[in-house]
């Protein structure tokens, strides 16, 4: 089944028949797969990649009778070497897309909020876990409109919060960036229509305090941390809230993290988060930090 693509409609019985088709019958066993109600939650068609069911169960799996900081430093290590890239060339419009064959900085965390919330309502099934990647990835749905997803991280922090998924920690000093780099920056987005909405998240993301912890500072804030953290990275350039994201992991007393590497065209673990600060320190002004509760 590897490299294999499945195209299916996010009807209940045939997402379920799918998912039981390309499942290795030892994961079946793993975890129950009675995947409660959706309630008024409609999946849109969606396009699933590869081996991913494999691994969305892999990941249910290490979950269970763990904490979630437990949990996110085993599945950070399991992701290890997985490609770069959101795998989303060619996706129909308003579809979703479940990949953990290929991710990208912020697919990746989006892949973990879901499983991890997936796992706590008991929604162990393909199909829980794509119903929680769709209250994680978007704002509104369906259908899936391009305007709808957090295309700024700190407002997805915002919205997790609200929805009580974890809390956007006020640690360090205020940020008082302008947030406008997509409305200035439209060719990049060419298939944005509502610019009304996008310019009203911009202003309201703005307004809103924000914190981060400097570069020169990180030391004094680390004791704060925790395994599990997704740690953002703040940019110098103007416009932008955040320009990378990772997983917050203490090895041994040491300050690392996990993160979907550009660079390194894959999935890393155990990069030094105050070397990388460090190296980065003419494009990256510091970090700000989500917390998911357990």
């Amino acid at each position: 089944m590897r490299g294999q693509v499945l195209w299916i409609l996010g009807a209940s019985f045939g997402l379920f028949t799918s998912f039981r088709a390309v499942f290795p019958k030892k994961f079946l066993g793993a975890l129950p797969v009675d995947t409660p109600a959706l309630g008024r939650i409609v999946l849109p068609p969606m396009r699933i990649v590869g081996t991913t069911p494999t691994r969305v169960q892999e990941a249910l799996a290490l979950h269970a009778g763990r904490s979630y900081a437990a949990w996110a430093a085993l599945v950070a290590n399991a992701w290890q070497g997985i490609p770069y890239g959101s795998g989303g060339a060619g996706l129909g419009p308003e579809m979703l897309l479940l990949n953990l064959n290929q991710m990208d900085c912020m697919t990746a965390i989006e892949n973990l909020m879901a499983l991890h919330l997936a796992y706590k309502e008991r929604f162990l099934s393909l199909e829980g876990v794509a119903s929680k990647l769709l209250q994680v990835r978007y704002k509104a749905y369906p259908p899936c409109r391009w305007e709808d997803r957090y295309h700024y991280l700190t407002h997805a922090f915002i919205e997790w919060e609200k929805a009580g998924y974890g809390v956007w920690l006020p640690l360090g000093e205020k940020d008082t960036h302008l947030i406008r780099y997509i409305s200035q920056n439209s060719k990049k987005y060419r298939g944005f229509r509502d610019w009304e909405l996008i310019q009203e998240i911009e202003q309201q993301l703005t307004k809103r305090p924000r914190y981060f912890i400097p570069s020169a500072d990180i030391h004094h804030w680390l004791p704060a941390l925790r395994d599990g953290d997704i740690v953002a990275f703040v940019p110098t350039e103007g416009g932008l809230d955040v320009s990378h994201v990772g997983v917050f992991l203490g090895k041994e007393g040491r300050p690392t993290f996990a993160h979907a590497s550009l660079v390194a065209k894959k999935w890393v673990i155990d990069e030094d988060l105050c070397a990388y600060l460090d190296r980065r320190k003419e494009k990256i002004r510091g970090i700000t930090v989500f917390r998911p509760f357990e």
